[in-house]
């Protein structure tokens, strides 16, 4: 899509062609590559002889192309090999070609649409057309741009800025990767910081408790054990009753043909026992030789009740209840009526997850789940930040949750859940929502978000990723392992901020993620300097390199001090 600028960049994006960036010739034409001959202007520069131009690998360049200007990246500069006695031999260098600049509208276009000729000279490309060939989607035309994020600069020794919108960077979600230490962590303490400025709501999952420090607007919470929590910090649990029968599955992980559909009877059979108590004994229901009759009638009176997926009955129970759920179906081939005797052999096979259940929710590393104590919800942390009009960041600390269990994938798992039922219930119309979740193969790796092969997938986000654009519901994922995020959610990221990525296969990731980033740029990735990304959208006309501006609150995310515990 095409889109006006204002007048300053009108007149830099209308003329980009300066004499003194002179650079060279085309010679050689392909569909997405030109290659250049360095060379100097016919007659010297300004009328005086003139040395052989030179650019540095990775400067942006602007080629001559009647009525229009394409816009490229040098890829390589090289001597080509001579033949016997030639006199001179000009540099040579591969252009990538981006996108194409209408001199007379100064609009800017994806893509070529008009080839460069043989002979068509090249220019490098000032800071001033480099901002404007990357803001051009900065607005339609006519409509009045009010918000915009002071994020990234390029690279140059003016610093020049680089404006983009929030509909930019988060209209089709957003993704930042970035190996440990390219500056990961830095992007996303700098843009929830922007983001923070304005009238908004951005919920940060933060794994490692590196963002202790955002202080403007941000509410802190933390769930888990912290030895050392932050002084405005509000401890808060997510009881297993907020949690729904599939995510508890996914925590007892039962096994075989027998231990899934007892622990499904066992948890439908407390459902019961709560809703109709005359069933039940001590809370429990006991089936060994019992009839069938009142049972029966209770169950399909309640039905509506008993088949919601939330977990709505004493957990204490629960082994007890699996225990009354192995009998055998019938008393006798006369008395269908009745359940028959204890099944042993059910029951043989269902120990191993009445054992496991128990240790689960007798441990301390689950015990904001399964014994809360008085601490608030999680979800209802997050109700009170949505209506509470003096914080826009809440920032949920899980760097003490425990990985056992994947009770850290579980419980940002339930938070997603509970976020996508507001969207759909139109919530976040007015008041659009970004979700950011840093280091987020912790919990949304492939075997647990959405895996055909999982029959209790943690699949949240990976619906917000499919569906909350329209209910304006957005993510920011942040990973240092692309490879581990399932391809269907990373693919429905519109923005990638690609920092320095060395794992070949993280590479292989970010090329399937998105249709825009050319082979030059990807092979650049393990060279980028901390805090350099290349940032790629659908709303971004080039892949762009840029520099991420420092935080005000900058993240912890240093190492052990060796020098100073070692020596």
């Amino acid at each position: 899509m095409d889109s006006h600028l204002d007048s300053s960049s009108n007149s830099h994006l209308s003329n980009p062609f300066r004499s003194d960036a002179y650079l060279g010739t085309i010679n050689q034409v392909g569909k997405a590559q030109v290659q250049m001959t360095f060379r100097p202007p016919a007659g010297g520069l300004n009328g005086t002889p003139s040395t052989i131009p030179s650019a540095d690998v990775g400067s942006y360049v602007v080629i001559t192309s009647g009525d229009y200007a394409v816009f490229g990246q040098l890829n390589d500069v090289r001597v080509p090999s001579t033949e016997i006695g030639a006199t001179e031999s000009y540099p040579v260098g591969t252009i990538q070609m981006m996108s194409t600049i209408e001199l007379t509208t100064a609009r800017v276009s994806a893509g070529v649409i008009a080839h460069p000729k043989i002979g068509g000279e090249v220019y490098e490309a000032s800071a001033r057309v480099v901002q404007g060939v990357a803001e051009s989607k900065l607005k339609k035309v006519g409509e009045e741009v009010k918000v915009t994020l002071d994020f990234v600069r390029l690279p140059n020794a003016e610093e020049t800025p680089i404006s983009f919108t929030p509909e930019m960077m988060f209209g089709r979600h957003a993704a930042f990767l970035g190996t440990t230490g390219a500056g990961k962590s830095w992007s996303v303490a700098r843009l929830v910081e922007q983001v923070g400025r304005h009238k908004s709501k951005v919920i940060l999952l933060d794994a490692t408790g590196e963002y202790g420090a955002l202080a403007r607007g941000t509410y802190h919470v933390h769930i888990g054990a912290d030895p050392n929590p932050h002084p405005r910090s509000t401890e808060v649990s997510l009881p297993y009753n907020e949690l729904t029968e599939g995510d508890l599955f996914a925590i007892f992980k039962p096994k075989g043909q027998s231990q899934a559909p007892k622990l499904r009877a066992a948890m439908k059979s407390l459902k019961l026992a709560r809703l109709a108590p005359r069933l039940a004994l001590d809370g429990c229901i006991i089936k060994v030789d019992k009839a069938k009759q009142q049972f029966e009638a209770d169950y399909a009176r309640f039905l509506n009740e008993l088949e919601k997926s939330e977990a709505e009955f004493d957990i204490e129970k629960l082994t007890r209840q699996i225990e009354n759920e192995c009998v055998k179906p019938q008393r006798s081939p006369f008395e269908p009526e009745y359940w028959g005797g204890v099944n042993g052999a059910d029951q043989a096979m269902c120990v191993p997850l009445i054992t496991r259940i128990n240790d689960i929710i007798k441990s301390e590393n689950l015990a904001p789940i399964f014994d809360p104590q008085d601490k608030p919800s999680l979800i209802t942390a997050i109700d009170r930040f949505l209506v509470d009009d003096n914080s826009s960041v809440l920032r949920v600390n899980l760097q003490y949750l425990s990985f056992q269990h994947n009770a850290r994938e579980i419980i940002a798992n339930a938070a997603g859940r509970h976020l996508l039922k507001l969207s759909r219930q139109s919530r976040f119309r007015k008041n659009p929502l970004l979700v950011v979740v840093d280091e987020a193969h912790q919990f949304l790796n492939s075997s647990s978000a959405g895996n055909s092969n999982d029959e209790y997938p943690l699949d949240a986000f990976s619906d917000i990723a499919k569906e909350g654009r329209k209910y304006a519901l957005s993510i920011l994922l942040a990973t240092q392992r692309p490879r581990d995020i399932p391809d269907g959610v990373l693919s429905q990221m519109g923005t990638l901020v690609v920092h320095r990525l060395i794992n070949h296969l993280d590479r292989a990731v970010v090329e399937r993620a998105s249709g825009e980033i050319d082979k030059s740029s990807l092979e650049a990735l393990p060279t980028l300097a901390p805090g350099e990304c290349v940032l790629i959208g659908v709303d971004f006309p080039i892949p762009l390199l840029v520099r991420v501006n420092a935080p005000k609150a900058k993240p912890n995310s240093e190492g052990p001090n060796y020098q100073e515990y070692w020596s």
